[in-house]
């Protein structure tokens, strides 16, 4: 997979693709980053660690097994992936639209997204599951090296390619001898600030960390204008990358909010944090950081209510896999990973999941203070149409160099 070209889609191009797309999809996938984000805070709750993800590689690595799902399993994830009620032909033709408009960003953007299908040797794959993700999801189809730990290493370098290095050994241990699929999306993103803040205005500042405690960070600062807004309870701004066909949202929480207030008010309508906002000269000070974070999804997931994928009783993926005499396919393990450094430059990121088988007014005069100096929610946002390739918890900014 070739990562995002300098072919540029014309109005018309993007355009047409827009049309294809079903915002509610969008929402969904959005919403689901929200609710992991809350799900796995409370699980690192005493820990005080960043939290990083990609909704949009969670989103694809989960919507190629849903393709291939059937009855109380397929119900199940519709529910909990906002699916409901979409056929398989309007969620295939959003997801190969949204792939085409994120891996034509722009000037100044690079994105590259990648998918994969290891194949046990003698397992027999539906011909038409083969094909839809090829059609959809413009997925590689590999066999699964019969020994284990080759296997490992090999689905290790595929994703470390197509992270551009940023991560290494996704897979720590090697696969089960019962797997006989693993599904893999692999995304690795590169973006150049619109307006780049200036290195020697960069100092030494507080960040106060949600225990109260204060670490010294190097706090990037601009006064420019950007779209902006706010309320009685957050503060959120824009910062475009390139020609402004992707930006990053940073939301702060007012002094006595927490991000978990945020997160829970805006969870059944994330896009409200991507409504169009004014256009305001802005005060800006922003940590340099790095963020990076892996987990084991099955237990977040099961929390949002998908459990039959897991179970190897009732998981029901015969679309994918014909049950064997003895035997059928289910999910044994997903795991993601992501990692995003925030830098003077730009913003360079990176994410993968695997499975086990916009108008503004004219500025006013008045200036606005956006100090983030505590815990703070970031995501990449895809402008058009809104979708969050990454979302996170910024809870203490990790030191990044500089580009």
């Amino acid at each position: 997979m070739e990562p995002s070209s300098n072919q540029v889609l014309s109005a018309d191009e993007r355009n047409a693709l827009l049309k294809k797309i079903e915002p509610k999809q969008i929402e969904a996938m959005n919403r689901l980053g929200l609710q992991l984000i809350r799900e796995l805070g409370a699980q690192e709750a005493s820990s005080g660690k960043n939290l990083l993800i990609s909704p949009y590689s969670i989103s694809v690595g989960m919507g190629m097994a849903y393709l291939g799902s059937e009855g109380e399993t397929r119900r199940e994830m519709a529910e909990a992936m906002g699916w409901s009620g979409r056929d398989d032909g309007q969620l295939n033709t959003t997801q190969a639209a949204l792939y085409q408009l994120l891996t034509h960003p722009g000037s100044e953007i690079e994105i590259e997204i990648a998918n994969a299908v290891w194949i046990k040797n003698g397992v027999t794959v539906e011909d038409e599951y083969k094909a839809k993700l090829q059609q959809t999801f413009e997925a590689e189809i590999r066999p699964l090296h019969v020994q284990p730990e080759q296997a490992k290493d090999e689905i290790n370098r595929w994703v470390e390619e197509h992270t551009r290095s940023r991560i290494q050994q996704l897979m720590q241990e090697s696969p089960a001898a019962e797997t006989l699929m693993i599904l893999v999306n692999a995304i690795a993103f590169d973006g150049n600030w619109t307006n780049e803040f200036q290195p020697e205005y960069t100092k030494d500042g507080d960040f106060r960390l949600a225990n109260g405690s204060t670490m010294s960070v190097p706090m990037m600062y601009q006064s420019k204008q950007f779209h902006y807004t706010e309320n009685e309870d957050w503060q959120a701004i824009r910062l475009p990358y390139g020609d402004e066909q992707m930006y990053m949202l940073v939301v702060l929480p007012r002094e006595g909010h927490t991000l978990e207030e945020i997160q829970l008010q805006v969870e059944d309508h994330p896009q409200k944090l991507n409504e169009p906002s004014d256009f305001r000269l802005v005060d800006l000070s922003l940590p340099r950081f790095r963020a990076e974070y892996g987990v084991h999804l099955k237990e977040a997931m099961q929390q949002l209510g998908i459990e039959k994928v897991f179970d190897p009783y009732t998981a029901d993926f015969t679309n994918i896999i014909l049950r064997g005499p003895d035997w059928q396919a289910y999910i044994g393990q997903i795991i993601h990973r992501a990692v995003m450094e925030v830098s003077e430059q730009g913003t360079v990121a990176a994410a993968s999941t695997l499975l086990d088988m916009r108008a503004g007014s004219a500025p006013p005069t008045d200036r606005v203070q956006m100090e983030v100096n505590r815990p703070f929610m970031v995501a990449v946002v895809d402008d058009s149409t809104g979708a969050w390739v990454f979302a996170g918890a910024i809870q203490r900014p990790e030191q990044v160099v500089s580009h």
